[in-house]
């Protein structure tokens, strides 16, 4: 939870920051053309959208794809994801908006604009804006005042237009409520079996011509990582630096002019009780959210175990560990949490606290005093970072002496020979995941390593521990080994890509008896030489901690039916096959509850208001002219 609120903490700095990034994507060379093309990626009627504008919005649609990706897109899934048709849809769609809102008379004024843009964190300066820092932020993006504010208020109209038809009353009815929940809370209960290929591993048997067959197809699988071996001059820091001495006067002189940062700042340790409501729910839904707080609330200050209620009643993560957050300091946490706690004395148990996150009772456990780190407790540390200051131009000096020398030598291997007193470090053949600790083992060394051919010198690189100098001795290719030599593992594999052939075809065989077959379930197993198992009653929204049936396939079951009632194909959870019937669908034991109709209807309500809004897109792009210019239509 500590880490929860202190990440939330900077959310509205986070948020502004992606709305600029956002507008200034979207809106940056509006009426300016890509590689001097003077006609529009999309005509909405007659509204252009520029090339410029259309690119950007595709660059920054891919790239947050990517980012969930580890920042590269797996092959095909770009194509796959179709990112530019959705970047043409979202593009046209702000268009139709922004016009919709004009049809209807919307209007964004110079003020709501001012406004808006004044509000930005990365406009401000002390929490309030700056006019300076404002033209600055525009500068560095190649943004116009004019250009930006005129691109605010576009933007600002189609959210306009959003945010009205999201408001428009929709009706909800007791009946849809009381459906929506028994379909939620409805259980459905299967018999099944578990195939798993282990079963048959026993019963492959390997004919070496079949073998040699496979692994003509999957050998791919057993190729070996490029390696190299390297003969190099390492300039690390710390070696040369453990080499220095450093004066103790020195030492006190750092400490000083440092103290600022051995300071260690009050700390407070508290508990908290967390009774959760998002900014979106009802007034309601909220206010019986309140009850429930100030009720425990009056527990506590009644002597409740604080720990104990925390651990019945939070709804927040740490309740496990009785509410306790640790000790955090000053500005660690939201706002209100963070003022009410500072406030507070030891024992003491705080009023009802309102943020972001929800309803927080808080009861501060221990102060932790600020004080100042000694000299006594920091010389070694700062021993340490002194050498490393004198030991960095030190390292480069050096390297860039000896790779002269090198160079005017006319080869890495004439320099060593020169230079006996400069041992140079020959390793043996390695990949990336097998590189020998030390220098070696850092992402710059190892991008260098093997980006060079072979012979080949590198230029002195320069890495978190210091400098190197390269030369890449030799090179193995990958290659698929020889049969033989990963014999062992290749029949390993092959035994277990049969057993599963084996398993699938034992699956899909199971399901043509069951539906062909009326009988009870156990016993048409049992001839198939399974055992039958039960679920139990399973629930759409609950996980089921009672049954060994993999929650991954839940939601199928509840597609099945008594007409319908066997799986229409094995379901596979990772290398297991699962067949499995119908028994029957349980209604919700319990009536809904005031809490949950309320809930329920703020669901529905969304959703209606959202169908809204979905009716009137098509409406407007029923009618709407749009053109695709022909060379995004063939990108």
């Amino acid at each position: 939870m500590l880490k929860f609120l202190r990440d939330k903490a900077q959310s509205i700095v986070i948020q502004a920051i992606v709305v600029i990034i956002a507008l200034v994507f979207i809106f940056w060379g509006v009426g300016t053309n890509m590689m001097n093309r003077q006609d529009a990626a999309i005509l909405v009627n007659g509204e252009e959208i520029s090339f410029q504008q259309f690119q950007e919005t595709y660059d920054r649609t891919y790239s947050n794809i990517a980012q969930q990706f580890g920042g590269t897109l797996p092959q095909g899934l770009a194509e796959s994801l179709n990112i530019k048709d959705q970047v043409i849809n979202q593009l046209t769609q702000s268009a139709l908006l922004r016009q919709g809102g004009a049809e209807l008379g919307m209007a964004v004024s110079a003020h709501e604009v001012q406004k808006n843009i004044e509000q930005m964190v990365q406009f401000q300066d002390n929490e309030t804006f700056n006019l300076q820092r404002y033209k600055e932020v525009l500068a560095a993006n190649r943004l116009s005042p004019q250009k930006f504010e005129q691109s605010m208020k576009l933007d600002l109209l189609a959210a306009k237009v959003t945010d009205t038809i999201a408001t428009f009353n929709v009706a909800v009815t007791d009946f849809e409520i009381e459906t929506l929940y028994k379909l939620e809370k409805e259980t459905v209960s299967v018999s099944y079996v578990k195939i798993s290929p282990d079963t048959y591993l026993e019963t492959i048997q390997i004919e070496p011509a079949d073998l040699e067959q496979w692994y003509e197809t999957a050998g791919e699988r057993y190729k070996s990582a490029p390696k190299v071996k390297l003969t190099y001059l390492p300039y690390d820091y710390k070696s040369i630096g453990d080499k220095i001495e450093i004066d103790e006067t020195d030492i006190e002189t750092y400490y000083q002019e440092q103290l600022a940062n051995y300071q260690l700042p009050e700390k407070r340790r508290a508990r908290h009780i967390l009774i959760t409501f998002e900014d979106s729910s009802p007034t309601e839904y909220r206010d019986l959210k309140l009850k429930k707080a100030n009720e425990i609330l009056e527990k506590a200050r009644a002597g409740e175990d604080f720990a104990t209620l925390a651990q019945e009643f939070s709804e927040g993560p740490s309740a496990p560990t009785g509410g306790d957050l640790g000790y955090f300091g000053q500005g660690q946490m939201v706002g209100p949490f963070n003022d009410a706690v500072f406030a507070m004395r030891p024992g003491e148990i705080s009023d009802i606290v309102e943020t972001q996150f929800g309803f927080h009772i808080i009861k501060l456990e221990d102060i932790k005093i600020a004080s100042i780190k000694t000299l006594n407790e920091v010389r070694e540390e700062i021993r340490t970072t002194l050498r490393l200051e004198k030991a960095k131009p030190l390292a480069f000096q050096m390297a860039n002496k000896a790779y002269e020398e090198i160079i005017g030598g006319g080869s890495l291997e004439n320099y060593i020979q020169a230079s006996p007193n400069v041992p140079p470090v020959v390793s043996d053949f390695f990949d990336r995941n097998s590189a020998p600790e030390g220098i070696t083992n850092t992402p710059q060394f190892l991008d260098t390593a093997f980006g060079l051919n072979k012979g080949e010198l590198s230029s002195i690189i320069e890495t978190e521990a210091g400098y190197a100098i390269l030369s890449a001795t030799d090179i193995q290719e990958p290659e698929i080994p020889p049969l033989d030599q990963v014999k062992e593992q290749a029949e390993k594999d092959y035994r277990f890509e049969k057993a599963k052939e084996q398993a699938k075809l034992a699956a899909n065989q199971l399901i043509e008896t069951l539906k062909q077959n009326e009988g009870a379930f156990e016993t048409v197993v049992s001839e198939q030489g399974f055992r039958a198992e039960t679920s139990g009653p399973l629930s759409k929204t609950a996980a089921q901690s009672d049954t060994a049936f993999p929650q991954s396939l839940v939601t199928k079951v509840f597609a099945l039916t008594k007409a319908d009632p066997v799986s229409a194909e094995p379901g596979l959870v990772e290398n297991d096959l699962y067949v499995y019937r119908f028994i029957e669908r349980q209604k919700p034991e319990t009536e809904i509850t005031e809490q949950e109709r309320t809930q329920y209807r703020a669901m529905l309500e969304q959703f209606k208001r959202q169908q809204l809004l979905d009716a009137w897109m098509n409406s407007q792009r029923s009618v709407a002219e749009i053109r695709i210019h022909q060379s995004l239509e063939n990108m």
